[in-house]
């Protein structure tokens, strides 16, 4: 993997229609394969259809992985993603 040659663009620059779509997508996928606690769903939207590419049970954490990148675009910052996730572990 080389992110020099990838550009990740967060959040996606995406209709509200759309971005709702894919989140019902994520949600249907995490239960459909019995995930718990957290995974990052990456998906593509082609013509209109999302497509599962890909569901990592086991995303990156520091600070400059994609996952933390996608709660602080949805308002979340680091310190409090970690604050959830040991919550929500300890909730189990």
């Amino acid at each position: 993997y080389d992110s020099t040659k990838a550009e990740e663009i967060v959040p996606a620059r995406i209709s509200q229609a759309d971005t709702r779509l894919l989140q019902d997508l994520a949600v249907r996928a995490y239960q459909a394969l019995g995930c718990r606690g957290f995974a990052r769903i990456d998906m593509f939207l082609c013509r209109g259809r999302p497509f599962v590419s890909e569901v990592n049970t086991i995303p990156g954490l520091t600070s400059g992985s994609l996952f933390p990148k996608e709660a602080r675009a949805a308002g979340m910052e680091f310190p409090e993603l970690l604050d959830r996730l040991i919550q929500l572990a300890l909730e189990r």
